[in-house]
């Protein structure tokens, strides 16, 4: 008899466990990110001298109606198509977060005499022109020209976190300076989100 009791009481609690709810966990943990759409670029190295690797004449001095790169392969090599980064002085460093456009604008000139960006990417009397251009692009037909302002994107669809190296095609005015007192100007580059 006890026996049996036994065996109904086993066959009650394990017909009870089955019946009775399991312990389960009342709280659940969720991770949050939340990713800024952040646009940041870095431009390196900050300046450039126009034939300071001696294309034609005096290092440092450009000579009219001439046509220079900021290529580190010489000032009068034209970039090859496709631009490779050896052909291009600066580089973008993108911190951004989202796909961006890059556009250069090249204001004119200030001191000697004052040479203006044409606008059209040839020179004239008084008249530099500037063409932009980077890595990958095919030069002969993708450079870009570089205006005082309102310029078309030098790149498009940059890709977040992704280097890129640039560079400048500049042609000098087509007439003699009056001056010898150098001409600046500040080159703007600008990242947009795309």
């Amino acid at each position: 008899m006890r026996r049996l009791l036994i065996s109904l009481l086993l066959a009650l609690v394990m017909t009870l466990g089955f019946a009775l709810p399991a312990f389960a966990d009342t709280s659940q943990d969720v991770t949050v990110t939340a990713t800024p759409a952040f646009i940041c670029i870095a431009n390196a190295p900050g300046d450039w001298t126009v034939n300071d690797i001696v294309g034609v004449g005096t290092k440092g001095v450009m000579v009219v109606d001439t046509v220079y790169y900021s290529n580190p392969s010489g000032d009068c090599t034209v970039p090859s198509d496709d631009v490779v980064d050896g052909e291009c002085r600066f580089t973008i460093t993108n911190t951004s977060t989202v796909i961006t456009d890059l556009t250069v604008n090249f204001p004119d000139h200030a001191g000697g005499d004052a040479s203006t960006n044409s606008d059209a990417g040839t020179n004239d009397t008084t008249s530099f022109g500037a063409y932009v251009y980077c890595t990958g692009m095919t030069y002969s037909s993708g450079k870009v020209i570089c205006k005082k302002a309102g310029s078309d994107p030098m790149k498009e669809d940059l890709a977040a976190t992704t280097d890129i190296k640039w560079g400048i095609t500049y042609e000098s005015q087509s007439d003699a300076w009056t001056s010898g007192t150098p001409m600046t100007s500040t080159v703007t580059i600008t990242a947009t989100a795309a």
